[in-house]
């Protein structure tokens, strides 16, 4: 019972500090309330979003996908080329020696048997008056054995009337006709010694002949390696020293080379547009000239020539374009896009849906390349769906869910 004489102040104090402990208690509880309800909160939505990702885990995975059509065979293809001179050909010496002058130079234009260069040979020359001298020679044994022969020949006829008179033995007369055959002989021998003088001779002449080095057809100095004095040693080989190189300027020829799916049905005379990047804006029409005919097995390519009329602008060995129109045919093929094309250790592949829209992997035969999509030639076929930019979720076997494109 509250003692009625107690002073208030100290009564209220009294009654304050014995509800203390409870509100603190009750205090430190609502601390520990906010701080489980702070610790549970983060948990309870990581839990939401396991499920969430378990949910989605257990559907099929979405992917973009496309229904292959068939492509008509055929079309437009264009192809890097390379141009070459219509005639090239490197120009070596037929006779060695030192190089006595020189009259062309890179760029100049020539004529067909045009004088190039002229090759200083004294051993040639010095051989050549040598064989002169000894047909000479060989030309006055002719005529002292011919002279021989006619003595014999006349005392032959001679020594055979005697014999047949008696007057001189038989012996004595064979002797005499054996020596008139001997000096026949010799004559023959002469004339045959001075046919080897006079072809070795011409031989030696013609040699001679090539000092004069002279333009083989009408074209344009390529390359120059020669200068005056240089020692020049005939021949063709790779280490022989090549004097000029001569193209013809007024022809060129286009070079390139086509892949062997593209390969079929392609023959000369087809036509071709021939485009240079130096040259914007304008193309040269040409045709097919001719090709291989085979297949070049390291590169599987086919190799094609467009003869082009040269207008002067075309230089040899330009970079060039070839384009040209593939033959149609009744054969169809699949265009697959690019984004649908997977290429992994197995090889080219896609991944092709079944009716129940699960992935399986094909290996494919790939044809020609156009930029925008990929020709197939085996391996996937019409109406076939395909998976688009297919990534690691998509398996083999895995059933998904397409979005067509």
């Amino acid at each position: 019972m509250t003692n009625p004489t107690m002073n208030p102040i100290r009564q209220a104090s009294t009654e304050k500090t014995g509800r203390g402990p409870y509100i603190a208690a009750a205090a430190f509880f609502l601390v520990l309330v906010v701080v489980g309800a702070l610790a549970l909160v983060p948990k309870l939505r990581h839990r939401d979003d396991l499920r969430a990702e378990a949910a989605a885990t257990s559907e099929p995975p979405i992917v973009l996908a496309t229904r292959l059509k068939a492509v008509a065979a055929g079309g437009h293809v264009e192809i890097p080329a390379n141009v070459q001179a219509f005639d090239q050909t490197p120009v070596f010496a037929r006779t060695s020696g030192y190089l006595k002058a020189r009259y062309v130079d890179i760029g100049d234009h020539v004529r067909r048997g045009q004088l190039l260069a002229v090759i200083e040979d004294p051993q040639t020359d010095q051989s050549l008056i040598q064989a002169k001298a000894t047909l000479a020679q060989l030309k006055a044994a002719l005529a002292q054995a011919q002279a021989n022969a006619q003595l014999s020949s006349v005392q032959n006829l001679r020594w055979q009337s005697l014999v047949k008179e008696g007057v001189v033995a038989q012996q004595d007369a064979d002797t005499k006709l054996a020596q008139a055959g001997a000096d026949e002989a010799t004559v023959n021998a002469a004339k045959a010694n001075i046919a080897a003088g006079e072809a070795n001779i011409a031989s030696l002449t013609e040699q001679a002949g090539f000092e004069r080095v002279l333009a083989p057809f009408d074209g344009v100095i390529l390359t120059r390696t020669v200068d005056v004095g240089s020692l020049i040693s005939s021949g063709s080989l790779s280490s022989v020293t090549q004097m000029f190189t001569i193209g013809e300027a007024d022809k060129v020829r286009v070079f390139a080379s086509l892949p062997q799916s593209n390969s079929v049905g392609v023959y000369a005379g087809q036509t071709a547009t021939v485009e240079f990047r130096e040259l914007p804006g304008h193309a040269y029409s040409g045709t097919l000239a001719r090709t291989s005919q085979s297949i070049d097995p390291g590169t599987r390519t086919l190799l094609l020539e467009v003869d082009l009329k040269n207008d002067g602008r075309i230089l040899p060995g330009m970079y060039a374009t070839i384009a040209f129109d593939l033959p149609k045919g009744t054969a169809t093929s699949v265009m697959l896009p690019q984004n649908a094309l997977v290429v992994r250790t197995a090889g080219p592949q896609a991944v092709v849906l079944d009716s129940n829209d699960v992935a399986h992997f094909r290996s494919l035969v790939l044809g020609r390349d156009v930029g925008s999509g990929t020709e197939v030639l085996g391996g996937v076929k019409p109406g076939d769906v395909v998976v688009l930019s297919p990534d690691d979720s998509v398996t083999d076997g895995t059933k998904v869910t397409p979005h067509f494109q």
